[in-house]
């Protein structure tokens, strides 16, 4: 009797090993975790210019559509930066069509001396011609020479003239493309006085009044950003050998176990974990001693997206879920 209780005892230990091994080398068949949760897709919600807020548009918890307005920043003192900086670039507009409007005075100017100019040269040598021997006086011949050279410099004059005024347009018409580029900034800043939804979600962690300064850049309340959601799966490496990205995830969210199934992807098998423990005064390493008994397989993170997000069952962040991957 008593062999028999060993032997059954021993068959039981024996038999229940053998399920847990062959259990436990085929879960890369089956990847599965119960180690599953909805990542926090959380942005800070900033104005891109420094003033003092004007106007509250939402509260904690509302939800917003993309585009949909959340605060106004005082808009008074970039109203007042745009219109000054639109009335020098109107200004620059004029005087740039001034000296437009002058190179092409210059120009006829230029052209009617070089008129005047050839006249001069033809009838100096009508006059100088072998034919016409001395029936000019010389001083005419001399005065007429001289004027030549004084029309010639004025048309020199005239073509530096034309340069110089060139260079002036060319400086006008930067000092144009800056103030353009000025008058956009400033109908930007105008436009960025509105802080709005950056894309579908709702608010979170605000905590201001109307009157509350805001700083460029810095963050004034947390958004949560519901038009994508994506599932983090902490699964075992022994798990994942099969694991490539675009396999097919089936979710079940312990908030709505039994009722509501999510579908997903695996979005990259780009996984990887830090396990490196490192003395910051020696720059070395130290190797922790674990799992003295057993040594657990490692879990990675796998990312996964949500492919059928449902309004009416809503994953929030931090909610858990159980995570099965179907492999190829």
């Amino acid at each position: 009797m008593k062999l028999v209780k060993k032997f059954n005892f021993a068959t039981l230990i024996f038999g229940t090993g053998s399920i847990i091994a062959l259990a436990y080398s085929l879960t890369y068949l089956f990847p599965v975790t119960d180690e599953a949760f909805v990542i926090e897709n959380m942005t800070a919600i900033s104005s891109a210019v420094t003033g003092h807020v004007e106007e509250i548009y939402v509260k904690n918890g509302q939800e917003l559509k993309k585009g949909d307005p959340i605060l106004l920043v005082k808009p008074e003192k970039y109203d007042l930066e745009y219109k000054g900086i639109k009335a020098q670039y109107e200004q620059a507009k004029v005087g740039l069509s001034v000296i437009s409007q002058q190179i092409q005075v210059t120009s006829a100017n230029m052209q009617a001396a070089e008129e005047q100019l050839n006249r001069m040269k033809y009838e100096y040598s009508q006059k100088s011609a072998p034919d016409v021997g001395n029936g000019v006086p010389q001083i005419e011949l001399k005065t007429l020479e001289f004027n030549i050279k004084s029309q010639q410099n004025v048309v020199l004059g005239l073509q530096r003239q034309i340069d110089l005024e060139k260079i002036e347009l060319k400086k006008a018409q930067t000092g144009i493309a800056t103030l353009s580029a000025a008058v956009d900034k400033a109908a930007i800043d105008v436009s960025d006085t509105m802080v709005r939804a950056p894309a579908d979600g709702y608010i979170q962690n605000m905590y201001m009044g109307v009157g509350s300064s805001a700083l460029a850049h810095v963050g004034l309340l947390n958004y949560v950003d519901t038009s994508e959601v994506f599932i983090q799966a902490n699964m075992n490496e022994t798990d994942l050998s099969n694991v490539q990205a675009g396999d097919k995830v089936l979710i079940f969210p312990r908030a709505y176990l039994g009722r509501k199934i999510f579908h997903g992807v695996v979005m990259s098998n780009n996984w990887s974990v830090d396990r490196q423990h490192i003395l910051p005064a020696k720059e070395t390493q130290l190797i922790l001693s674990q799992n003295h008994w057993v040594n657990l397989p490692q879990r990675l993170p796998v990312q996964i997206k949500v492919l059928d997000n449902d309004p009416q069952h809503r994953l929030l962040p931090g909610m858990s879920a159980y995570a099965y991957i179907r492999t190829k």
